[in-house]
């Protein structure tokens, strides 16, 4: 059944709602009866052949049903329209956001919503460890970051450690891309490069750039997209903050627990993720 639902509608005295609202109560009922109840209950003049119109155009719609020239709702149509309500109050009822697994990524393109920065990292996270733990020798090893700031690790730095050494030991080579030119964009920069990555800072002030995060593990590619309201309290914080040894960590951790959607693709696509790398390995080597 479409998502249909015919209920009572429009103004009050509307014959379809009057014929409905006296059925729910009494029936079943000829229509020279329901036109006597219009008549007495609600005191409208109404003809026979309006009572009449309505009740057909609410058969046909399955709204009613005509037992022997004798007029009910439909209780297949009732059953119907409370599932139809059930799912539209569960859908505004529920929470927007839901938690994701590794096993929610099917197909070439998943595409998830997170209503924070910290819980859209914390699955791209997981998308590393999982790239990681099922690498095998013979498979693409290159990983490839490119963003407007290098943010995510400024509250996990020795995890930071911890995974590029993971990464270096099974041979795989990790480059990162930033389009930031602040102090603490370079700073940033040096810690990675101190860990083993290939860097390069390619700045640049148009709003795409600025919104677009993406990552590349073998063939997974992950890519987010920053809201203009995040784009700004980052920019703001990078300005004002310059070393990685005098942050305030709480406003970063403000940020990125700020309730704001975020959209995070992830594509299975080996082709796209070279064509990805190139780019931007072009740019730092």
């Amino acid at each position: 059944m479409a998502l249909r639902i015919t209920l009572p509608f429009g103004k009050g005295d509307n014959v379809k709602n009057l014929v409905f609202s006296i059925l729910i109560k009494e029936y079943p009922l000829r229509i020279i009866e329901l036109t006597n109840f219009i008549h007495k209950r609600y005191g409208k003049s109404v003809t026979f052949q309006a009572v009449r119109k309505a009740i057909l155009e609410l058969v046909k719609e399955g709204v009613l049903v005509n037992e022997n020239n004798q007029f009910k709702i439909s209780k297949d149509w009732a059953l119907e329209s409370k599932k139809q309500l059930d799912l539209i109050y569960e859908e505004l009822t529920k929470d927007k956001v839901t938690p994701k697994s590794i096993d929610s990524i099917k197909g070439e393109v998943s595409v998830f919503i997170f209503d924070s920065l910290n819980k859209m990292m914390k699955f791209w996270e997981d998308i590393i460890d999982d790239w990681f733990e099922n690498f095998k020798e013979g498979d693409p090893n290159i990983n490839c970051w490119q963003g407007a700031h290098g943010w995510e690790g400024l509250l996990h730095l020795d995890r930071e450690k911890t995974m590029m050494s993971r990464l270096k030991n099974k041979g795989i080579i990790s480059y990162a891309l930033t389009i930031g030119n602040t102090p603490l964009d370079r700073n940033i920069w040096k810690f990675y490069r101190s860990i083993g990555l290939k860097v390069g800072m390619n700045p640049s002030t148009s709003s795409f750039d600025k919104t677009y995060y993406v990552g590349t593990y073998g063939e997974t590619i992950v890519q987010a997209h920053y809201l203009p309201e995040i784009v700004d309290a980052l920019d703001k914080f990078f300005a004002k903050n310059k070393t990685i040894e005098e942050l305030d960590l709480k406003q970063l951790s403000d940020i990125a627990n700020m309730k704001i959607e975020i959209k995070l693709t992830v594509i299975k696509n080996l082709s796209m993720a070279k064509q990805i790398n190139k780019s931007i390995i072009t740019q730092i080597e």
